[in-house]
């Protein structure tokens, strides 16, 4: 093509510049194998030399498929969220799919625009953060006609689940605070409204502390905006310990706060363990980094993206026929902080 010719490049173009028939060089972007590897050889270096780019929406709608999977995230400065999302792109890469990625803000009005704009694009499956939704956004993946995964918990699902369970690990990190003999334990966690994970580790920690005899109180659950910060947890800290019943331990459901409320330890001569225990909810990379090693319930956020992933395309590509539940575990981290 003439340089300063902007039109769109076309197939036609493709035949033109390689000498080869229209019909040649459709077959062997639809099916490479039946076409001599010289031949595509020869096809290929033409789509570079000129800027062919093929017109997928055309495609998808002579092969029912977009080859897109759409996927919600509440958030991205989490690297759990950025390693799920990474784990989803990693099994999808090699099998030529593309990932929409969406940041909900934890807000269920957000997450309903992304859920939209997916089916919209023909999307050829879903995966969502959890199971609060709008009215309407439960209604839009019930009736949607590829897979929908809801990750990150386990709960009756819409379609499939993969997560774990967020209700058990709380329960059993604070029965190992209880048992490790602390007296004042504090929770620290994220607004439960619309977060469906929030709500069950909260109803988790209450439901372990008051088993093991303990009240629980208006001061027992300091609950914090989200998106959990560092910040947030340096001004959580500072706050709880001006009480005159100061905590002995706390029990972050976040880990970033905790990692704020570690470091304003450090730097106000608080020990940690010996005049506060501390506790996190996700094992992020640095919490084992930090002067005192933090204990913390360790999340497999790839492990999640990961299984997902290869659940939608275990659908997509026939190999599974069936909804599924898949709980990818936790685990206990005991480090120095307790």
């Amino acid at each position: 093509m003439a340089q300063g010719d902007n039109r769109k490049v076309t197939l036609k173009d493709v035949s033109k510049a390689s000498g080869l028939s229209l019909i040649t060089v459709s077959r062997a972007l639809r099916q490479p194998e039946t076409v001599h590897a010289d031949t595509r050889a020869k096809i290929q270096r033409t789509i570079d030399e000129i800027g062919y780019i093929p017109n997928l929406t055309a495609r998808s709608l002579v092969s029912q498929r977009s080859d897109m999977i759409g996927v919600v995230v509440p958030i991205l400065a989490s690297s759990l969220f950025a390693d799920f999302a990474q784990g989803v792109s990693h099994v999808l890469e090699p099998k030529k799919q593309q990932m929409l990625l969406a940041v909900s803000d934890w807000s269920p009005q957000k997450e309903e625009e992304a859920v939209r704009t997916f089916i919209a694009r023909q999307a050829d499956a879903i995966i969502v953060t959890g199971f609060s939704h709008s009215a309407a956004t439960t209604k839009l993946l019930g009736k949607f006609s590829g897979p929908v995964i809801e990750a990150w918990n386990l709960r009756e699902a819409i379609d499939s689940a993969v997560g774990f369970d967020n209700y058990g690990a709380a329960v059993e990190m604070t029965r190992y605070l209880i048992e490790r003999g602390y007296e004042n334990i504090v929770m620290v966690g994220g607004a439960a409204h619309h977060n469906d994970q929030a709500e069950d580790r909260t109803r988790g920690f209450v439901d372990a502390m008051r088993g093991a005899g303990r009240s629980v109180t208006e001061d027992t659950i300091v609950e914090f905006d989200n998106p959990a910060t560092i910040e947030g947890g340096v001004a959580l800290i500072q706050q709880l310990m001006t009480r005159k019943d100061k905590p002995d331990a706390i029990f972050f459901l976040a880990e970033l706060p905790a990692h704020g409320a570690m470091l304003w330890c450090m730097s106000n001569g608080v020990s940690v363990p010996g005049d506060l225990a501390i506790a996190g909810f996700g094992d992020l990379s640095l919490s084992a980094l930090l002067p005192v090693p933090m204990t913390t319930v360790q999340i497999k956020g790839r492990d999640i993206g990961e299984r997902s992933a290869s659940l939608v395309m275990d659908r997509l590509e026939g190999r599974a026929e069936s909804a599924a539940i898949h709980d990818i575990g936790y685990h206990l981290q005991i480090r120095e902080s307790t």
